[in-house]
């Protein structure tokens, strides 16, 4: 640069550049290592980028099979919870509870005439030949006679001066040419039933008005009459209870001291036809009954000292605790099944007094049906003691209930001997249905015996024996098959024709000359023929389970 007019050099050229220089090479250098600084990032930030790689199949062979590998192990149950019964309380076999708004009812001392019938014809001409048929024999039962229609139920469903069962008011036979109008006269002689009546008024007609379970079970397999039969006789039993609970056998043709067997038979037949101490119309006279075994119980267990009226009163008390739990109850069902424990003879069975010695197959069969209404009720006792009563059946069977045996069973005898004749059939049906309660099948030799040895005596009223045909009922119903239907439809006509209809006694059976009936009197026929009519859907087939519907076999074999 030049001087100024001063003579100072203003710019000098050669610093000039040289400053230029320097700031280029340093631009230079900052942008090489800007982008040396950008690759060395961008090189480590790729580093961190997450890709997906393409799958890679790979091969899989099982070796072993599945069951090698996860094998089936029992599972071990403590014995403590096995439970080989179970009851199966609610049941769709209860009875319904109905409400009866109205019924019929007759009057007394109705004087009927019955005027002739008179039939006029007219001729019928037929042109040509006509199917000749014979029309099978018409038949018309006796309706009621005049009645009244009240508008609230009886209190008690009875017939005073009844007629014959099925009398037959009406025989049509006809045997002609089938025309295309029947002629059909029909007797006005009993009026409309629905006619008011004059004079007062008598017993009730039975109202068969209701449905539910109840009644279609006996509809179907013991008929509407063996229905009305049962609410009869359950009818008479409550009527008849004692105030303090007690059934008195002394009060209607018995002897005093069976009051205890005939308490407990009167609420099995209570309970057999669905009433508990909680439900059913008879659920007061159930509980009334039960507090009075209590009070009979003792300390040690006993509710009698006779054997025979103390396993009766147990089966009761256990059949009970089955049904509707109570501990009171369920505590003194315990002590008398313990007391029947300490009570059994070294031959295995029992006999009227406790550790007597020896035994009889009556109170024994008593007791076994105690011990098993224990089981169903889930009332734990010495299976020993069970399985000896059961060798004692077999001792008191003809030759030992071997293969030949004839299936006749003994009242008291020893083991191994021949009973040619079946002199004490009541025996040998026990004798069943022991067996059958234990879990023999029905096609066992010695059940199948033992049913031909009983349709031999089937039930006759002129030779009644109510105690026979309570343990026969109940074995030949859980034979089945043809057994069942031939010996239940002639025990249901025997107790339909036979039940009384009036009186005081409506609804009982009269004890009258029946073997064994003299002790426990009329009480004790009207339970048993209860019993023997609630035996559709008292038991199950296998015994396992209280008051179970029936099953269907044998449906259509049914009247």
């Amino acid at each position: 640069m030049k001087d100024g007019p001063g003579g100072v050099q203003i710019i000098d050229k050669r610093a000039l550049a040289v400053g230029l220089g320097a700031f280029a090479i340093i631009v230079a250098l900052a942008c090489i290592w800007r982008l040396s600084t950008s690759s060395e990032t961008a090189g480590r930030l790729k580093e961190f980028e997450f890709t997906v790689a393409e799958p890679v199949a790979e091969k899989f062979e099982l070796r072993d099979p599945m069951r090698d590998i996860i094998r089936e192990m029992p599972e071990e149950i403590p014995k403590d919870a096995l439970v080989e019964e179970m009851p199966d309380i609610h049941v769709a076999a209860a009875p319904a509870e109905f409400a009866v708004t109205e019924a019929f009812v007759r009057s007394e001392n109705v004087e009927i005439e019955i005027p002739e019938i008179e039939i006029e014809a007219s001729d019928v001409d037929i042109d040509g030949p006509e199917e000749i048929v014979r029309r099978a024999e018409a038949v018309t039962y006796a309706v009621d006679v005049i009645a009244a229609k009240v508008p609230e139920p009886p209190d008690l469903f009875v017939v005073e001066d009844p007629r014959p069962r099925e009398k037959p008011l009406l025989h049509a036979i006809d045997q002609a040419p089938q025309t295309r109008r029947v002629l059909r006269a029909l007797p006005q002689a009993f009026g409309d039933p629905d006619a008011s009546s004059m004079g007062k008024l008598g017993p009730a007609e039975l109202d068969l008005s209701g449905t539910g379970e109840f009644f279609r079970i006996m509809t179907q397999f013991g008929g509407a009459k063996a229905r009305a039969a049962v609410d009869a006789a359950l009818a008479w039993l409550a009527l008849h209870q004692e105030p303090d609970g007690i059934w008195s056998a002394e009060r209607y043709e018995g002897q005093k001291g069976a009051e205890p067997a005939v308490t407990g038979l009167a609420l099995l037949a209570l309970m057999g036809g669905g009433h508990t101490v909680r439900k059913g119309e008879y659920r007061r006279n159930v509980l009334r009954g039960l507090e009075a075994l209590l009070r009979l119980q003792d300390a040690d267990g006993a509710i009698d000292k006779n054997l025979y009226s103390h396993a009766i009163g147990t089966i009761a008390l256990c059949e009970a605790y089955g049904r509707a739990r109570d501990e009171r109850v369920g505590l003194a069902a315990r002590k008398a099944i313990a007391y029947c424990e300490r009570g059994v003879n070294p031959d295995g069975g029992w006999r009227y007094t406790a550790n007597c010695g020896i035994s009889d197959m009556s109170v024994t069969g008593w007791v076994i049906m105690a011990l098993k209404t224990a089981r169903l009720a889930q009332i734990r006792f010495d299976d020993a003691i069970y399985s000896q009563a059961l060798s004692y059946v077999d001792s008191v069977t003809d030759r030992g209930a071997s293969r030949d045996s004839n299936g006749v069973v003994s009242y008291q005898f020893a083991s191994g001997q021949s009973y040619p004749s079946n002199d004490r059939p009541a025996m040998t049906a026990a004798g069943m249905m022991v067996r059958q309660f234990s879990g023999v099948g029905v096609r066992s030799s010695i059940l199948l015996k033992g049913a031909e040895l009983t349709m031999r005596i089937p039930p006759d009223w002129r030779n009644k024996d109510f105690y026979l045909w309570y343990y026969a009922t109940y074995a030949m119903h859980n034979m089945g098959g043809e057994y069942r239907v031939w010996w239940n439809r002639r025990i249901r006509d025997v107790l339909l024709a036979n039940q009384r209809q009036g009186g005081d006694e409506a609804g009982s059976w009269d004890p009258k000359g029946d073997r064994w009936a003299a002790a426990p009197g009329r009480v004790y026929t009207t339970a048993l023929g209860a019993l023997c009519l609630e035996v559709y859907y008292r038991y199950s087939e296998a015994l396992t389970s209280f008051g179970v519907a029936p099953d269907l076999d044998d449906l259509f074999l049914q009247e």
